[in-house]
């Protein structure tokens, strides 16, 4: 009852919203340029300004692009929408996979011994408090306007986060895990292969949200400085023109986008945490079989934070 009364309510929060930015529209009359409104409404966004979008569509499948001499469509906008689209998803689940997997392992690194640690840990320490929006021309100076460049900027951006995380949720995992299976013999790769990398993914699963917002971001972003295809550049073309509503509307498909991806991962990474006891822990025992393999059941010890760099080699 709670969850379908949320569902409800944040259902209602929404409808609240899209009022609001109706009564907004018909209240605020101002222009950006003659003849469109600065705060467009429903109606508008519907009609007119998602048929302006085949602007963007550069002809084929049977629907011929503007620059060809063709008319304004549905179809043409349609898609437009779906061929930028696919380009800025590409660039972003790019970037978005080769920063996690990069920076789980440089955070990985960081408890896998004192060595490994020295090397990793400053360096990405000191990465991730370089503000990312900034880093921007630099990644245009370095790679260009290209597809490398974007997906790099994106990984860099998503790296940071996972390697923070990485850190943090290796050093939140109850050290009773590592000594007992560190007591049955277990080598150090197995450690970590066996009772690390699963014991630490619950609290890692925030980062992997977290990092869907940012790689959004950063992605929309690199597409700012001259992309030729995507989503950030229909933005910048409505820009020049002073076409708020554009701007708008690829706005929100992108905020359905973030929120579908949210969404995605959310629910495939829930399989991943059932293991997981109710609670935060502190009625739970973790015992550790012949086989090596994690068992909970109730009354265990509280979990005891600390750096969990592995012993001598």
């Amino acid at each position: 009852m709670r969850r379908s009364t949320a569902r409800w309510t944040s259902l209602g929060v929404l409808l609240g919203l899209a009022v609001a930015w109706q009564i907004a529209s018909m209240l605020i009359t101002a222009e950006s340029v003659p003849g469109e409104p600065m705060v467009p409404g429903w109606q508008v966004l519907a009609t007119s300004t998602l048929l302006s979008l085949s602007d963007n569509w550069l002809g084929g499948l049977g629907v011929r692009g503007i620059a060809e001499g063709g008319a304004r469509s549905y179809a043409g906008a349609l898609l437009a929408i779906l061929s930028n689209s696919w380009d800025t998803s590409l660039r972003l689940y790019s970037g978005l996979l080769l920063g996690a997997c990069v920076g789980v392992l440089a955070g990985l690194g960081v408890s896998w011994s004192s060595w490994s640690r020295r090397v990793v840990a400053l360096p990405g320490q000191i990465m991730r408090t370089f503000p990312l929006l900034a880093l921007i021309p630099l990644f245009q100076l370095w790679f260009g306007l290209t597809f490398l460049g974007m997906m790099l900027f994106v990984a860099y951006g998503v790296g940071v986060i996972f390697f923070t995380g990485t850190v943090n949720a290796v050093r939140n995992v109850p050290p009773v895990y590592i000594q007992n299976a560190r007591t049955l013999g277990a080598s150090r790769l197995r450690v970590y292969r066996t009772i690390i990398v699963p014991a630490m993914f619950p609290e890692l699963r925030s980062s992997m949200l977290l990092s869907i917002g940012v790689a959004w971001t950063a992605v929309v972003g690199a597409e700012f400085l001259g992309a030729q295809t995507g989503l950030g550049q229909i933005i910048v073309y409505a820009k020049y023109f002073g076409y708020v509503d554009r701007m708008f509307l690829v706005g929100l498909i992108l905020l359905v986008y973030a929120a579908l991806t949210f969404a995605l991962v959310e629910r495939l990474s829930r399989p991943l945490t059932v293991w997981m006891p109710n609670g935060h822990g502190e009625d739970n025992i973790v015992e550790v079989g012949a086989d090596n393999q994690l068992r909970v059941r109730d009354a265990a010890p509280r979990r005891v934070a600390g750096v969990l760099a592995a012993g001598p080699e």
